[in-house]
């Protein structure tokens, strides 16, 4: 990724023919989402990079909800939200698959994306500084400790549901190194195995970040205009 997040008074950059665009933004975690889908599937696409805090004017144009992901077709058409984004990239490229043809065992994984809400509430509140959610965090990542029948969460390979909760799982490093998140491997041997596992997958190593940028990030993060950049090429 090289291109540098576009805020206020910056130009709309041309869509290319026969190009898909996606919107995003380096570290957030919902594009990350389809970035990661994008990778796995070895879809064509360009970035364009926006900065949440102080969006471009053009983009509420385009997604009114002025969120990341956004994926924008060469005609103008678009389509918002991660996991609408990532499921029509699965069914689009039916080249390698990442949801599995069974409904029953579909169905099971969508409940693990669906659940991963109960991770991602605690996840923010501990992150931003309310200690007390610590605990609530751990708790809710017991259930996916449980569900560690095989090396990933969709069977022998990473499968759609793997990409759906890792953003959140990677940044786990970072709160259990800069925050003291008590993630240890009495209580979560088989989560803190398979994020190794993980970080070797390509399309993992594609949109993965440090600690140590997801620190300098967040330390920002106060201030009217983040830095963004500091994760490009990190």
């Amino acid at each position: 990724m090289s291109l540098k997040h576009l805020g206020p008074g910056t130009q709309l950059p041309p869509l290319q023919p026969g190009k898909l665009r996606l919107y995003s933004m380096v570290f957030c975690p919902f594009a990350q989402r389809s970035r990661l889908v994008l990778a796995a599937k070895n879809i064509p696409y360009e970035v364009v990079n926006i900065k949440l805090k102080v969006k471009p004017e053009w983009y509420l144009g385009i997604n009114p909800s002025g969120m990341v992901p956004c994926l924008q077709f060469d005609d103008g058409r678009a389509i918002p939200e991660s996991l609408i984004v990532s499921e029509y990239l699965d069914n689009a490229y039916p080249e390698n698959k990442l949801k599995p043809s069974d409904p029953y065992i579909n169905a099971v994984h969508s409940v693990m994306i669906d659940s991963f809400g109960k991770v991602i509430t605690p996840f923010y509140k501990f992150l931003f500084g309310d200690q007390s959610a610590g605990e609530h965090l751990l708790k809710s990542l017991e259930y996916y400790e449980k569900k560690f029948e095989n090396n990933y969460l969709g069977g022998d390979k990473p499968a759609f549901v793997d990409y759906m909760v890792w953003p959140w799982i990677e940044r786990l490093e970072f709160l259990k190194q800069k925050k003291n998140l008590d993630l240890n491997e009495t209580r979560f041997p088989k989560l803190l195995a398979y994020i190794e596992r993980m970080k070797q997958v390509p399309a993992v190593k594609e949109t993965i970040l440090s600690v140590e940028v997801y620190d300098k990030f967040f330390k920002s993060y106060s201030g009217d205009e983040p830095d963004y950049d500091c994760g490009i090429n990190a």
